[in-house]
């Protein structure tokens, strides 16, 4: 049975459609219809129906899917297997955007200086999507926030670093509280069903703040540029937060370590450990002074 049928089958169960699975791929549809046809004729069973214009699973596809990917995993593991005792190979971390743009460019620098035998992929994304990433087996690692949840066994956690929430607005009256400013203005808010915004809304209630909200969304870059163009204030964790360039910005602390969000390494435990810990150890080393 060939590994890479395999992999192909997964990627049309993940995008629904040969031409979607085609794209990812970069095969021709009729290169990934004939590699599914081959895969169903080694199995004996129809694995695929069409479905309007998609491809939908049958009963024996979806039986087949989870040990496909397990399959293609090992696959994946074996170069790392292979290279036991050595730094090298290679390794798929997701990253959340903050941290693509604060913790991730120095690490890869230093990466490409200490373990220059390791490829990387950086893949970017929300914490949310890259655990879902993890568990279809995509990535390797993510860089995002705690989970409000414990993880499952297969996985770890390595903490990189705690990001304090913040007050973010445009200039106002230093003398005023953080509840008066954030009263004071129309509220930005991180969406609440994402992980950072869940912080935020355990913050506002247990200080029973009822704000007048304007937008809420996921994308903290985005909401410290509209709080820099003076459309209202919002509460972030401060990742490195800085103001946008010409325009000035309040940023200050709301004085509880309770909201402050855990940035750390979610991993697959297994072959791909050693990279996963050595990456890690590069998150975490400290800036280097200045003289």
């Amino acid at each position: 049975m060939n590994i890479r049928f395999l992999r192909t089958f997964c990627v049309v169960a993940d995008k629904g459609s040969l031409a979607a699975a085609a794209r990812h791929l970069g095969l021709a549809n009729a290169s990934v219809a004939e590699q599914i046809r081959a895969l169903e004729k080694a199995l004996d069973a129809t694995l695929t129906v069409r479905r309007g214009q998609g491809i939908a699973l049958t009963e024996a596809g979806q039986a087949v899917l989870g040990s496909a990917r397990q399959i293609v995993a090992q696959a994946d593991d074996l170069h790392q297997v292979a290279q036991a005792g050595s730094l090298r190979g290679r390794l798929r971390v997701g990253a959340i955007s903050t941290a693509l743009i604060s913790l991730m460019p120095r690490a890869l620098q230093r990466l490409a200086d200490e373990h220059p035998d390791i490829e990387m992929k950086v893949v970017p994304g929300t914490s949310a999507g890259l655990l879902t990433m993890l568990d279809y087996g995509e990535i390797d690692c993510a860089l995002a926030v705690r989970p409000p949840f414990k993880l499952p066994k297969t996985l770890s956690w390595q903490s990189v670093r705690n990001e304090p929430l913040v007050f973010v607005g445009p200039p106002s009256d230093p003398g005023l509280s953080i509840a008066a400013r954030l009263r004071g203005a129309p509220f930005i808010r991180m969406d609440r069903n994402a992980w950072t915004g869940q912080i935020v809304s355990r913050f506002l209630a247990d200080r029973k703040l009822e704000l007048r909200e304007l937008f809420e969304l996921d994308a903290p870059e985005t909401i410290v540029i509209l709080a820099a163009e003076g459309l209202g204030v919002s509460l972030l964790p401060d990742w490195g937060i800085v103001p946008p360039v010409g325009r000035a910005l309040d940023i200050g602390p709301v004085d509880d370590g309770r909201y402050g969000r855990e940035v750390g390494i979610i991993g697959h435990r297994g072959p791909a450990e050693a990279l996963i810990d050595a990456f890690g150890a590069l998150l975490r080393e400290p800036e280097p002074t200045m003289p």
